[in-house]
């Protein structure tokens, strides 16, 4: 198969791929303007999370139409827990021996992380749980393990996941050794997941289960940190 012989359709999924890569980052963008002007953070959360809805509702439409995902079946079933179970503790591994490495370099967090850090500080966790819990997972596994292997390098699946392991590498910022092992780690394993299952849903559910928990971690210290100074 030749890979130009499709020109046609790969350009239109290219252009597809720039509209989703843009509107995955409004989210994020639209909190990042409205807390440096100081806009009212009760506005601020329900501009967001409206926002956030409807980039949500067009990247699960889209993908549902594009047969990235079936949203009229049942998605995930009681077998599927082990995979994304092992997965998930797959990635805490990469984390756990990329965060030691950190220490050892005297960094005490990726240059992602603490913008996610100081995303959960200063904005209200309604918005956090979106753009962390629900747009980071849906919208970076549609983009990276959906429209770039299935799509845009249709009938050379294998040379797209690599492209969407480096796009996923790359958009985490990785700024040191460390940092290239966590996040290359995550998205070799998320790839592999999707690839091995043939089923979004499934890289879908691990990265959404490690963003919940870190959700969770990163919303409690902040609490405390508000509430108690410590």
């Amino acid at each position: 198969m030749n890979f130009f012989k499709d020109f046609r359709k790969r350009l239109a999924w290219f252009g597809i791929l720039l509209v989703a890569i843009f509107l995955s980052q409004t989210p994020m963008l639209t909190l990042a303007i409205l807390t440096k002007i100081q806009f009212n953070p009760i506005w601020s959360t329900i501009l967001v999370s409206l926002i956030s809805i409807l980039v949500l509702a067009i990247f699960l439409y889209g993908a549902h139409k594009s047969k990235l995902l079936d949203l009229k079946s049942k998605l995930l079933t009681i077998n599927d827990l082990p995979r994304i179970v092992l997965s998930y503790l797959a990635i805490y591994v990469g984390n756990l021996v990329g965060g030691i490495w950190l220490q050892l370099v005297k960094q005490t967090t990726t240059a992602n992380q603490q913008v996610i850090n100081n995303l959960v500080s200063e904005s209200s966790l309604i918005s956090s749980f979106f753009l962390i819990v629900l747009i980071a997972p849906i919208c970076e596994e549609i983009i990276c393990r959906g429209i770039i292997p299935t799509k845009l390098f249709q009938g050379y699946e294998k040379f797209g996941y690599v492209i969407g392991w480096l796009i996923f590498l790359l958009a985490h910022m990785p700024s040191n050794l460390p940092s290239f092992l966590i996040y290359g780690w995550m998205s070799a394993v998320l790839s592999w997941t999707a690839y091995r299952t043939r089923r979004l849903e499934m890289s879908i559910s691990v990265h959404m289960l490690l963003n919940s928990i870190s959700f969770i971690l990163l919303a409690l210290f902040t609490i405390f940190m508000k509430n108690f100074g410590i």
